[in-house]
């Protein structure tokens, strides 16, 4: 998921210190940076509305044809299982390192 959290539109060069700045300036900034925000707000709401959406652990015995969907993982004393589609899994050895 790509953000749109729009950076560029933030002046980091302002205000300037030592300067009469501009109130229209502190404005735009202000702005610009609750926008972003609001926007990131937005995106982290969607991730966690995806998360815990997500697909938990499901018990065990599982085997290459048991059913299951995508995003499920399973596990024994000797296998890790991940359902790669709809009652498809791959399972890779519990020993393995990664």
């Amino acid at each position: 998921m790509a953000s749109n959290i729009n950076p560029v539109n933030i002046d980091i060069t302002y205000p300037i210190a030592g300067q009469d700045n501009d109130t229209k300036g502190f404005r735009d900034n202000f702005t610009s940076i609750k926008n972003n925000f609001s926007t990131a707000a937005k995106e982290i709401t969607a991730i966690q509305t995806i998360l815990s959406t997500t697909p938990t652990v499901v018990a065990v015995p599982v085997s290459s044809s048991a059913s299951g969907i995508a995003g499920q993982i399973a596990y024994s004393s000797s296998y890790l299982y991940v359902c790669i589609g709809n009652n498809n899994w791959i399972r890779v050895s519990a020993s393995n390192s990664f």
